[in-house]
């Protein structure tokens, strides 16, 4: 899927001297006209060497949740901050333990070889699998419901897989159509570079063995990728409605108790 940014696409984009990916995800249309409310809802890549700077203006946009949907080891490795008056949920969306992970996504072996040998295949059948982590998701809307007036942010490692099937689901949610939501998938594209340049000067050693392909695939947003998780939502559930009433467990009053919290009147 090809697609054009514009200038609003850039000023969705918000400017953190230590982290990448940073977005608002107010301003999209819903099917019936109404408007996501600005500054009410963030995501993000990984917020572990953002700086003074970086928190203050985190304080001046409101946020009082954060929500890491990073595995136990990556939180270990690379901690968020700890930020006075603010909420920190860790929802791990992919679990940490190989019993788990191999009871929900395969032998890993298996996994890890075709990492190496085909990267992009390997990012769409774990969209896929993204399905299955409906515990993460819970918590996360919970948190929406419980503090209709407080701003979240959300993040993962690099503000595209994970955090984009959140996003994915909070705006099916508001009713913004599929195309809409491809495009704000793509957007992390504005943020390519600045995520290729931190990974590079990671600490971390998980991404040594990867080749430069398989870098590149986990830096760029694909359509194919979310295209997959909802392929997969819709072959088990039907709906993405059904999806957040037997997954996700929210009622139809819930919701629409989240579509009056989020949009605009």
């Amino acid at each position: 899927m090809e697609y054009t940014f514009t200038e609003k696409d850039e000023k969705r984009l918000i400017t953190l001297e230590g982290s990448f990916n940073f977005r608002d995800l107010g301003g999209y249309k819903t099917k019936s006209g109404r408007t996501v409310k600005w500054g009410r809802v963030f995501r993000s890549g990984d917020l572990s060497k953002v700086t003074a700077n970086d928190l203050k203006k985190l304080e001046q946009l409101g946020i009082k949740t954060i929500c890491d949907l990073r595995s136990q080891d990556e939180v270990e490795k690379m901690p968020d901050p700890l930020l006075a008056n603010v909420r920190a949920l860790h929802v791990p969306v992919i679990p940490n333990d190989d019993e788990t992970m191999v009871r929900q996504v395969g032998d890993l072996a298996e996994v890890q070889r075709e990492w190496l040998t085909n990267p992009g295949d390997m990012l769409t059948y774990m969209n896929k699998k993204m399905v299955i982590f409906a515990e993460a998701y819970k918590t996360l809307f919970r948190s929406l419901l419980n503090y209709p007036e407080e701003p979240l942010l959300f993040h993962c490692a690099a503000g595209k897989d994970r955090t984009g099937v959140v996003a994915a689901l909070i705006l099916s949610l508001l009713d913004i159509d599929r195309e809409t939501i491809l495009e704000d998938y793509l957007l992390t594209n504005l943020s390519k570079e600045k995520m290729r340049q931190q990974l590079a000067g990671s600490d971390l050693d998980a991404f040594s063995h990867l080749s430069g392909e398989a870098i590149e695939a986990m830096l760029e947003p694909r359509a194919e990728y979310i295209e997959a998780f909802f392929v997969e939502l819709e072959h088990h559930y039907g709906t993405v409605k059904h999806y957040f009433e037997r997954a996700i467990g929210l009622t139809e009053d819930e919701m629409n108790q989240l579509r009056e919290n989020l949009l605009e009147p």
